[in-house]
Formats: structure tokens, sequence, C-alpha cells
């Protein structure tokens, strides 16, 4: 049995709350500091046998927290990384108004913004790598909000479209643990920290 574990990084030092995407900078808050270490505490008797993380420094310190408590190296992969909207640094005000839909708007596609079923498809891609090179073992994964989300909802067979994307929750420092059978068929539960 195949196991993977795919979460988010904890809460970020955002002063003049912008959207950081793919942008240098915003560290783990002290608050996201203490959620990662919940999260670590959650999984610290879980055999990991190896660690990927977005190349972001928000998901590097995640992983870094994770890392240490269970015993392994983090190893960075691009593919992992927040998804392509073009509207790096803009106000955050602008993805709230459109309940986080903003980089999936036409005109933002057509500009060449990552499309949700290109996001998908890269997380899917990496996943299904990862799980046939760790057959039978446990691998964790750290990555951001949308990624983890439209790579999960593949495994969960959810339409990838806008509506149907927001009933998958991204928490903070949380995520889900995919379990796959001896037939390779997927079951998706969200990781319980508490």
């Amino acid at each position: 049995m195949t196991t993977i574990y795919i979460v988010r990084h904890g809460e970020y030092v955002n002063p003049n709350y912008v959207y950081p995407g793919r942008l240098p900078g915003y560290p783990l808050s002290e608050n996201g500091i203490q959620q990662v270490k919940k999260l670590a505490a959650a999984l610290q008797n879980t055999p990991i046998s190896a660690l990927y993380a977005s190349p972001v420094l928000r998901t590097m310190q995640t992983a870094g927290i994770l890392a240490e408590v269970l015993h392994c190296s983090v190893v960075p992969d691009e593919r992992l990384i927040e998804v392509h909207t073009l509207l790096d640094g803009a106000p955050m005000q602008r993805f709230d108004e459109t309940r986080g839909e903003l980089s999936f708007l036409p005109d933002n596609l057509a500009r060449g913004a990552e499309s949700m079923e290109a996001l998908a498809d890269r997380m899917y891609g990496f996943m299904e790598e990862k799980r046939k090179e760790h057959g039978g073992k446990e691998i964790l994964i750290v990555t951001h909000g949308d990624p983890m989300r439209f790579g999960v909802m593949k495994y969960m067979h959810t339409p990838i479209e806008f509506e149907a994307s927001r009933t998958v929750s991204i928490p903070l420092a949380g995520g889900y643990k995919i379990v796959f059978d001896e037939a390779n068929q997927p079951q998706v539960y969200p990781i319980v920290t508490s």
C-alpha cells in the first residue's frame, strides 16, 4: 500500500496583503510555525521515505520543520510551485472579490495564466510519478493551496471546474492523506492535526 500526504504551508508574513504567488520572501509567521509544528506532531510516527516541496520560501520553511521531526531530507521540485497567475504582488482584495477565481478568469488565461486543468494535470502527474517511484511507501509533499486543491480533486474524481473546487478545503498547515490499495485505487482522507 502506498500513501501520499500532501500538505499546504503554514501561515506567512504578508503585511501589505498582496498575493505572494511565486515571489521571493513571505516567510512563515510565528503562528505559521506553530501550525506546522502541530502538523509535524500529528505525523511524527509516520515513516516518511521522501519529502518533496515547492522551492518557495514558505513551503521550504514548512518542509524544513517537518523534515526535522520526521528525520528525512527535503527535495525541492519546481513542479510543486504555486499556480502561475500573472498576478503576483496584486492586492489580495482582487482575489477575495472573486472567491479566488481571479487567476482563472478568461482574460488572465488568454494572457498566459495557468488553467485549472493544467494545474490539476501538473500536480497529478507529479504525484503519480512519485507514487510509482515509491511504491509501498509513504511520502510527503509540501505545496500551496491551489496546487494541493486541484491535485487532490483528480484523485477524488471531482470535476475540474471552479465551483467544484470550492468544496475542497485547503487549510494552512493541513492537507490530505491519499491511500492507494493493491489495485492503486485511491482513498482520500483529510489530515487531522488535533
